[in-house]
Order: structure tokens, then sequence, then C-alpha cells
């Protein structure tokens, strides 16, 4: 009667850790020794009442319950799959936007050089502040937001005014004396041309995430 039922009972947990196979991947790990071990204790403590019944009807209940939650499991699994899909696609988006902004700024700032438009005086200030403060900034931005969790509009907001108003006042105090043509004015105009620039577009990239992310 014992031999038989410890055959009964190996046979059924071999069986059950064949079954909780069909689990993710990260579930078995985490969940799969204390099942087996929920499942050796329960079989075994009918087996003790003498009741081939009762471990019979152990063993469906757990089956049952085991179709039921492998299933859910996989669905939930692809839902946070797919969410950090779309943060990335996201992510990806919004980077090689700014980057491709960067590239279109110094290409102008490139042709207007090479052609000497009369709208380099201004311009051409805003577009050196755009590429300059753009490059770095995004940059600070994307590790904060990616490392903390701050707020990324104010990340963008104050990161973007203290690296422009850094670099006017840096360029402004020290350039004048290597170059004699230099505009400390209108670099002032520039950078805070920039600092609107890039802060809107952040602005913008966040009320489209508001439309795109459901309500919870």
């Amino acid at each position: 009667m014992n031999k038989g039922g410890n055959k009964h009972s190996y046979f059924s947990e071999r069986l059950y850790r064949v079954l909780l196979a069909a689990y993710p991947r990260e579930f078995r790990r985490e969940y799969g020794p204390h099942l087996n071990q929920l499942f050796r204790d329960g079989y075994c403590a009918e087996l003790k009442r003498g009741n081939r019944f009762g471990s019979a009807l152990f063993v469906l209940r757990t089956f049952l319950d085991l179709i039921q939650t492998v299933p859910k499991e996989h669905l939930e699994r692809m839902g946070k799959e797919n969410s950090i899909m779309k943060n990335l696609r996201r992510d990806a988006v919004a980077l090689f936007g700014c980057l491709g902004i960067i590239v279109i700024a110094m290409l102008l700032l490139n042709y207007e050089l090479a052609h000497q438009l009369p709208s380099r005086m201004i311009l051409g200030y805003a577009l050196d502040a755009v590429i300059a403060a753009g490059t770095v900034g995004n940059l600070i931005v994307f590790l904060l937001v990616k490392t903390t969790r701050l707020n990324p509009l104010k990340t963008a907001l104050w990161t973007f005014l203290v690296i422009n108003a850094g670099l006017a006042i840096l360029l402004a105090v020290v350039v004048p004396h290597l170059d004699s043509q230099f505009s400390p004015g209108l670099t002032l105009i520039g950078y805070t041309l920039s600092f609107v620039f890039w802060f809107g577009i952040h602005w913008i990239w966040s009320q489209t995430k508001r439309l795109i992310e459901p309500v919870t």
C-alpha cells in the first residue's frame, strides 16, 4: 500500500514538473520550486489519509488550476513586454528626432556660412545655440529620465534653462576678448531662442505621450 502510494506520488510529481514547463520561464524560476513543494505536500497529505479518491481529486484540481493560470501568466508577460517595447520605440523616436533636428541645424548653419546669407546675424547665433545646447541638453535629459524618477518635462525645463543660460553667459564673457566681431547681445538672444525651441519640443512630446498613453 505504501509502495503503491509512493509510486503514484512519484509519477504525479514528475508529471506536475513537466506541466510546469508551460509557464513562462521567469515565472518558473521564481515560483517553480515553491509550487513543486506545495504539490508534494498536498498530495502526500491526501495519501496519508488513505483516501485514493481524495488524492485523485487533489491532482485533478491542481491540473485544472494550472490550465487556468498558464494562459493568464503568458498574457500578463506579453503585456509587460509590449509595454517595454512601446517605451523603447518612443525613446528611440525622441532620441533620433532630436539628433535629426541638430543635424538639420548644422546643415543650415553651414549653408549660411558658405553663401554668406544676410540672415546669418540672428539666425546664425540661434542655430549655434540650438546645436550646442541641444547636443548636451538632450543627452542629460535622456540620462536623468532613464536613471531617476524625475518628471521628464520639469527635467527638460531646468536642464535647458541651466545649459542655455550657462553657455550664453560663458560665451558673452569670454569670446569678445578673442573675437572683436562677436556680439554678446545676439548670443543671449540666440540662446534664449534655443531654450524656447528645445523646451517647446519636449513640451509637445509630453503632450503627444499623454494622448497616446491610456489613462489609468
